[in-house]
């Protein structure tokens, strides 16, 4: 009996730290303000309007310390946006 409840205490600790993670992450990103990000990228020559390139903007315009590192590497790495317009992006998304 003892050891069900340890796991389930584990279980509940776990779980609750990962809708905490999960919330800490969605709550910035949806107050964000990433629109000159957005707008940048969906212009020429880029003419890229994703939903991953919209969340790497409403990242890198959250204010957190981490933005600017999210932004480019959702960027770079999940959107395959090329390293330039990655940082001319990013910098719209802080101002």
């Amino acid at each position: 009996m003892n050891r069900t409840l340890t796991a389930r205490i584990a279980g509940v600790i776990g779980a609750s730290a990962l809708a905490l993670g999960g919330a800490v992450m969605a709550a910035p990103a949806a107050q964000a303000d990433g629109a000159g990000c957005a707008n940048y990228l969906a212009q020429a020559p880029n003419s890229r309007s994703t939903t991953d390139g919209n969340l790497a903007c409403g990242l890198g315009g959250a204010g957190l310390p981490v933005s600017p590192a999210l932004c480019k590497t959702v960027l770079a790495n999940v959107s395959q946006v090329a390293g330039t317009a990655t940082d001319a992006a990013c910098k719209q998304a802080k101002q």
